[in-house]
């Protein structure tokens, strides 16, 4: 069954539907908490929690001819947003979690290697801290696409219909941002 069909069906009180829906999308939506909690995996998970709360509420507004993927996206990522306003910013991440996370990411051999293992660990943390410092509006857009993977369409339409054009170019804009913070 597709996601309109699901989220239709989930509007309506079916709690096998509305499962389905978290099941399909949990991943991303935490995805994109991550990076605009700025990497608090806790904060983050709460904060998905809060998503699929919330989307209880407001599925009777879905317009089962558009896309649900975009428009779940923009609902998480607007909580998102609105939650984490006026909050302090949390300390970075340890080097401990960076590694937890991103274990099933590294290839057997630089488990190994705990030089190898500690760099990249490093670099995590000094990537992450570059976009923790970037605007709400990179990180969101970088999350959508990188995290979400939502195609530059599926960005505009979560993004509330905006031109393709400046879908593209805050993308662009949110990439040089990030590499001059790395520094090249």
């Amino acid at each position: 069954m597709d996601d309109s069909a699901l989220a239709v069906r989930a509007a309506a009180g079916d709690h096998g539907a509305f499962e389905a829906l978290v099941d399909r999308h949990g991943g991303r939506v935490l995805a994109v908490a991550l990076r605009i909690a700025g990497g608090d995996r806790a904060r983050a998970e709460d904060l998905c929690q809060e998503v699929f709360l919330h989307l209880l509420g407001v599925l009777a507004r879905y317009d089962p001819g558009r896309p649900f993927r975009p428009w779940l996206m923009r609902v998480a990522a607007n909580l998102c947003r609105n939650r984490m306003r006026g909050e302090r910013r949390r300390p970075a991440t340890s080097l401990d979690a960076l590694r937890e996370e991103a274990g099933d990411c590294l290839p057997a051999a630089a488990t190994q290697e705990p030089g190898v293992e500690v760099e990249r660990a490093e670099e995590a943390a000094r990537v992450q801290a570059a976009r923790d410092a970037l605007p709400a509006s990179y990180r969101t857009i970088l999350a959508m696409h990188y995290e979400a993977g939502l195609s530059y369409e599926e960005i505009q339409e979560a993004l509330g219909g905006l031109p393709l054009g400046t879908v593209k170019n805050r993308l662009f804009r949110a990439r040089a941002a990030l590499a001059r913070r790395l520094g090249g």
